[in-house]
């Protein structure tokens, strides 16, 4: 396994923070489109109620709008939790710089060459 460098590190850390908040906001729409489904849904089933359709038809469309509303509820959840997750890597990065980010500036003006790797992981 290769060694993690400072920009790589930088650069993990950026990639999962997009690729969380992505995957947030479609979360977060296909909530927002789960909900307004459940709600249509139920309008049907008062609808279908007031005309006198039988009973077990409006009963299945009421479960049916109070399940697509769970799975609304679930998807906010899981929202939620990924844009914690998106903030924890946006904070790792931000650590990374604070850590490191005074070493690799002075490495980069260095007038010094660098070694070879294997010199600086020998004891």
């Amino acid at each position: 396994m290769a060694a993690l460098t400072y920009r790589e590190l930088l650069r993990q850390a950026r990639a999962l923070a997009r690729d969380v908040r992505k995957a947030t906001d479609a979360h977060t729409e296909m909530a927002s489109a789960m909900t307004a489904e459940a709600k249509d849904t139920g309008r049907i089933a008062e609808q279908i109620s007031a005309l006198k359709v039988d009973a077990s038809t409006v009963t299945e469309t009421r479960e049916v709008a109070r399940i697509m509303q769970g799975l609304s509820t679930a998807a906010l959840a899981y929202a939620t939790a990924a844009d914690d997750a998106s903030r924890a890597a946006v904070a790792a990065e931000q650590q990374a710089v604070t850590d490191h980010g005074g070493i690799q500036q002075a490495t980069d003006k260095s007038p010094v060459p660098m070694a070879a790797r294997g010199w600086y992981s020998q004891e």
